[in-house]
């Protein structure tokens, strides 16, 4: 029996050096890469690595997080921080970027509202694209038009620094009650 148990920790102990080599290979191998990456590439790789790390707690998901997104608890607004991670071809915000900016922004309005087994869903969503999206960063300022007992109508206006306006959007959630 003691010869099974100690086969057991010898296997147990391969697994774990197994996992470990993985991991350094793993490693090894995005330093590599890396190597070859221009600043604009390096700033994405380093918002990716950002958006998924534990000394990053936030209560947006990842993709939220990627994107260069921060809600502001004091003025009740969302924040995306502009660069070539939520960027276009052109340099200026990419439009599915803005269109993801719109519908956080709103669901962040609408979670802060919610009662304890309450979730909410996106319907659908209309977008206006006014203006391009350029600077620093964009502000997305939100508003709850309806809260029916199934259904939330939201509002998003997206500006720039300048407090000209970028986009607006209009959704319909779905508010659903967990059981």
């Amino acid at each position: 029996m003691q010869v099974l148990l100690n086969l057991l920790n010898v296997a147990k102990d391969v697994e774990k050096n197994m996992r470990n080599l993985k991991r350094e290979r793993i490693i090894e191998n995005i330093i590599q890469q890396l190597q070859d990456l221009e600043q604009d590439q390096l700033e994405t790789v380093q918002q990716a690595i950002l958006s998924i790390s534990p000394q990053n707690p936030s209560r947006l998901h990842s993709l939220g997080k990627l994107l260069g997104f921060s809600w502001n608890e004091d003025k009740e607004e969302m924040i995306m921080e502009l660069g070539p991670f939520n960027a276009n071809i052109y340099g200026v915000a990419q439009g599915g970027a803005l269109y993801t900016f719109a519908d956080v922004a709103i669901g962040f309005k609408i979670l802060n509202q919610l009662k304890e087994k309450q979730k909410v869903f996106t319907l659908e969503m209309k977008m206006n694209f006014i203006k391009k999206g350029s600077g620093s960063k964009l502000i997305a300022q939100t508003e709850i038009l309806h809260w029916g007992r199934k259904t939330i109508i939201g509002q998003c206006r997206i500006f720039d620094e300048s407090k000209d306006i970028i986009a607006q959007s209009l959704g319909t959630f779905y508010l659903e009650e967990e059981k």
